[in-house]
């Protein structure tokens, strides 16, 4: 499945923003820990897109007729649909950089501030 190539792009432009992280570190050992930690996630990642990518399509045969999937092959094949598959790892791409440098450190702080306010409430 052409996808498959998609994710693959968008998980190699995010090892470097994690790899700059991990070479942070300044003590090796935490230097070494986060290079397990990575390694371990990889492999969950890899293990859960392997998953995904079956349950994709058991549900592509759920929802679309062969028609329907020769169609999409004509679209791929069409100036439009090459410009999707090139352009598409792009805006994934900018969209998970947006979630880890935005999204998630304001849910990391909202995240704090109800801890707070519920602390405060049982005081």
């Amino acid at each position: 499945m052409k996808d498959d190539s998609t994710t693959t792009k968008v998980m190699d432009s995010l090892m470097p923003l994690l790899t700059k992280k991990m070479n942070q570190e300044t003590d090796s050992t935490a230097k070494a820990k986060a290079q397990v930690k990575m390694k371990a996630m990889m492999e969950m990642v890899k293990t859960v897109i392997s998953k995904v990518k079956e349950d994709r399509l058991n549900l592509y045969d759920q929802y679309y007729t062969q028609q329907d999937i020769d169609d999409m092959i004509v679209f791929y094949k069409s100036p439009a649909g090459r410009k999707y598959v090139r352009i598409t790892p792009i805006i994934t791409k900018e969209i998970v950089m947006k979630v880890l440098k935005e999204y998630l450190p304001q849910m990391e702080n909202d995240k704090k501030e109800i801890k707070e306010e519920q602390k405060e409430e049982t005081n």
